[in-house]
């Protein structure tokens, strides 16, 4: 029981995070999320441990819980984990693209279109993080794929962000494209040159918007 409170503390305090603008300010108490949980503090105490450990939060005594800014070296790291790790997945799993796996990927491209054609970053940012999801599955590496799901996730705010800019999300769409169409030709140098290109293209938006980033250069 105990274990199953940590992880509900857990998942409710990281979707607060991860749901907050980057434009925000989230300063709150462990006393005041103890009462908006109905949980004792112990499982609060060690879900925040949790979150500081992972990058999420910053954890002071006399301020609260502070979500702390993005830094340009931060993102800078973050996209060269990601693409060390999915350039190198890209080329890996494509030996074992299946056609039902090919199927897969391609409804997803489809779905993605469809909500490129209805404007709807959300939805699109949704299909976008399954489309590396199912890479990564097909991989089957469970270290690998809780790492980019952690480093991703410091992102989701900016990433709403920047599909916002105009033709952000049209590009983003091509580039999957791009990458796919490697996948189907079962050209592995092509796939990663795709997956490199995507990736230092999402990593250049992040660090042009204005007011994303903490300092750190």
């Amino acid at each position: 029981m105990r274990e199953k409170k940590k992880d509900q503390a857990y998942e409710t305090i990281r979707t607060l995070v991860l749901q907050r603008r980057s434009s925000d300010s989230f300063v709150i108490s462990e006393n005041s999320l103890a009462a908006e949980l109905n949980m004792s503090r112990t499982p609060i105490r060690e879900a925040l441990q949790r979150l500081q450990m992972e990058g999420f939060i910053e954890i002071h005594p006399h301020r609260g819980i502070v979500i702390p800014e993005v830094s340009v070296i931060e993102v800078n790291e973050t996209f060269a984990l990601r693409m060390a790790i999915e350039e190198f997945v890209i080329k890996e799993i494509i030996p074992f693209m299946t056609e039902q796996r090919t199927a897969e990927m391609d409804r997803n491209l489809a779905l993605q279109k469809e909500a490129v054609d209805k404007g709807d970053v959300s939805e699109y940012l949704r299909h976008d993080k399954e489309f590396h999801d199912h890479f990564l599955r097909i991989y089957s590496n469970a270290l690998i794929f809780k790492t980019v799901q952690r480093v991703r996730d410091r992102f989701i705010s900016m990433g709403a962000n920047v599909l916002r800019e105009p033709g952000s999300v049209e590009r983003s769409f091509a580039e999957h494209c791009s990458i796919a169409d490697a996948v189907r030709r079962s050209d592995r140098g092509g796939a990663a040159d795709a997956m490199h290109r995507h990736l230092i293209t999402g990593r250049n938006n992040v660090l042009s918007m204005p007011g994303n980033l903490g300092a750190g250069i």
